[in-house]
């Protein structure tokens, strides 16, 4: 590139343009090498991208435009993978991702756009969708579930989908596809549809409420035979078939995720899942035997309680049942995706296993925070080989029948018995995610990590061993957290060779610097609320209203574009001339000086999209 061919006349602070934006991806590649970057990821919510036709009040991965906003996010930033969080199953009163199905898709994020196509047979009309369930909604920043699960929702307009796939011939390609998606899905497929009949049948899905024989329909590995057979048969109020309508809803789910992650592949990005360790009433019901009786996964809170928060495996039966269940459970993932992040994956090393306390009138015990607690068990599980049994030879081996590499394997190990875990996965090859929310003298920041020759667990680590971000989903915003604790300026200022007290003086300087520091070692991620530039939270542990709502806007272009002018958001220039000063411990250089004139650019006021920069720069 050279940078004398753009006109010095021309003022700063605006979008790039088309011409200066293939010469900035040029220096961002040159860039990438120079900090020898691997693996730049976006951790997205399929509930937080946008919409711009039929906005049914949720975003979707598998729709035009989160290829758009995965386009916009690789030229921008150089993300190369997504972190697709959690995309099961859900309710309107259980929303959170991770308290969703482990192998059913949610039919929530179901794209009705694509059933108009021809590979869709035409399964949904224009006039299908140009409905009150399309036209209700007003506000595109925030996910409306209401809406969603109305009923003339999301599951009405599949009702109408599926009564036109019934009507298809036998030799059409769909039905042919949905016939080879049945055989090749055995193992989860059918029961997971017939908890759904179960549901039907006992007026309720909160399987709590269900007659005893139901609820324990698999009990046994095997199963109550005679009771699956008459659940294969029980129709809803409209006389659909339920079993059959929900295959056909995961169908359709599957194909949509199959074919949403091969555009994301022809775009140069990798789509990791987000398998959860918690699991859903579905989850149990289908695999009982799997799983203890009555005690849960629990955590150690700072108050020294313990608090419940998913059924947990029977770990006794992990060469059994147990076993196999997670097994299928991360085979199904490395068939849908790249890789695979794994969710508190402490749990399956190190698991706490507690026993819910309980009221006098049998209910559960809650804290102030909304926390359900426990009583840890006596006798705690202990997994082979001091933990790596699962990691090595349930996971990885399903990572390896699906050909994916140990790299792709996200652990979360953060928290809990984290430290104690990490002896279980030395040398397996697996990435370890971290966070720099906490940074200070002793943890956190990246420096400490590939500090060599320290009896610190969490330290002599590769660049290549880790993937770390500002925060997770759990987390306040990258602003917020900068608000709150303006004294990480004193850390920045050491590992990156930066000016303290500018830091000091200026969130979005601190700010800038938090994300600098990620691109001096190999993996980094970031929310894409902080991508954005947004301060809104994802999630609020135990606090209901307003969780998992966030929703980029639909103009979210413009929208980075004016936060990056204001000292918010992910300046990438920025970042990666500031890791290669430190990385180098030196000033200037050609390639900082062209990264050093496009983050210029990014700061200034105004044009905030390229077509307008494209209609006045050329």
């Amino acid at each position: 590139m050279k940078v004398s061919n753009i006109s010095p006349s021309v003022s700063f602070g605006r979008a790039l343009s088309t011409r200066e934006q293939k010469e900035y991806e040029k220096v961002q590649k040159q860039a990438r090498q120079e900090l020898n970057l691997d693996k730049t990821a976006a951790t997205i919510f399929d509930f937080s991208v946008p919409s711009s036709q039929n906005d049914t009040g949720i975003g979707t991965s598998f729709s035009q435009d989160a290829q758009l906003l995965a386009g916009f996010l690789k030229s921008m930033c150089g993300v190369n993978a997504i972190q697709l969080q959690p995309q099961g199953e859900i309710s309107n009163y259980v929303r959170s991702p991770y308290s969703s199905t482990g192998f059913s898709l949610g039919m929530h994020i179901i794209d009705l756009n694509k059933l108009q196509e021809d590979s869709y047979g035409n399964l949904l009309t224009a006039q299908d969708l140009n409905s009150a369930y399309t036209k209700r909604v007003k506000d595109h920043d925030n996910v409306n579930y209401e809406n969603i699960f109305a009923e003339d929702g999301q599951k009405a307009m599949l009702k109408k989908a599926y009564k036109r796939f019934k009507a298809l011939d036998s030799s059409s390609p769909l039905v042919k596809s949905f016939n080879k998606f049945q055989n090749e899905n055995s193992y989860w497929l059918d029961r997971d549809a017939l908890f759904e009949a179960a549901a039907v049948a006992n007026g309720s899905k909160d399987m709590r409420t269900w007659s005893h024989r139901d609820k324990n329909v698999y009990a046994t590995k095997e199963g109550d035979k005679s009771r699956i057979a008459e659940l294969y048969k029980v129709r809803d109020n409209e006389g659909d078939n339920v079993v059959d309508f929900e295959k056909f809803v995961q169908f359709i789910a599957d194909k949509q995720q199959t074919e949403s992650k091969k555009e994301f592949n022809k775009q140069g990005i990798d789509i990791y899942g987000d398998c959860q360790i918690g699991f859903s009433q579905k989850d149990v019901w289908t695999h009982k035997s799997a799983f203890y009786d009555n005690y849960e996964f629990g955590c150690e809170l700072g108050d020294g309680n313990i608090t419940c928060w998913s059924p947990a495996l029977n770990f006794d039966k992990i060469h059994s049942e147990a076993g196999e269940l997670l097994y299928q459970k991360f085979n199904v993932f490395f068939k849908r995706y790249n890789g695979v992040r794994v969710d508190a994956a402490w749990q399956l090393m190190k698991p706490l296993i507690a026993e819910p306390r309980k009221n006098g009138d049998g209910s559960d015990v809650f804290d102030s925070n909304g926390n359900k607690l426990g009583r840890r068990i006596d006798r705690q599980p202990t997994i082979p080989n001091n933990g790596q049994y699962i990691i090595k030879d349930i996971i990885l081996k399903a990572a390896r029948d699906n050909n994916v590499s140990p790299d792709k394997v996200f652990l979360e190990l953060l928290g809990g018995a984290s430290y104690d875990s990490l002896d279980a996965v030395k040398g397996l090859g697996t990435t370890l995610i971290h966070i720099t929310r906490y940074a200070g003298d002793e943890w956190g920041r990246v420096k400490h990590y590939e500090t060599q020759n320290s009896p610190n667990k969490y330290q002599n680590m590769r660049p290549g061993d880790y993937i770390i971000g500002p925060g997770s989903h759990d987390d306040d915003s990258l602003i917020k957290q900068l608000k709150d604790n303006p004294g990480r300026a004193r850390f920045f200022a050491q590992d990156m060779r930066l000016n303290q007290h500018e830091l000091e003086r200026s969130t979005s300087k601190l700010a800038d610097a938090a994300f600098a520091e990620l691109f001096t070692t190999k993996n980094q991620f970031a929310t894409l609320p902080d991508i954005l530039g947004s301060e809104r939270r994802i999630n609020q542990p135990n606090v209901a209203a307003g969780n998992w709502s966030y929703r980029a806007a639909q103009d979210y272009e413009k929208q980075y574009f004016e936060n990056l002018s204001n000292g918010k958001g992910l300046n990438a220039p920025d970042a990666m001339s500031k890791a290669i000063k430190a990385k180098l411990h030196s000033g200037h250089s050609p390639l900082t000086d062209k990264l050093d004139y496009f983050a210029s650019i990014l700061r200034e006021k105004g044009p905030f999209t390229r077509a307008e920069a494209d209609r006045i720069y050329g």
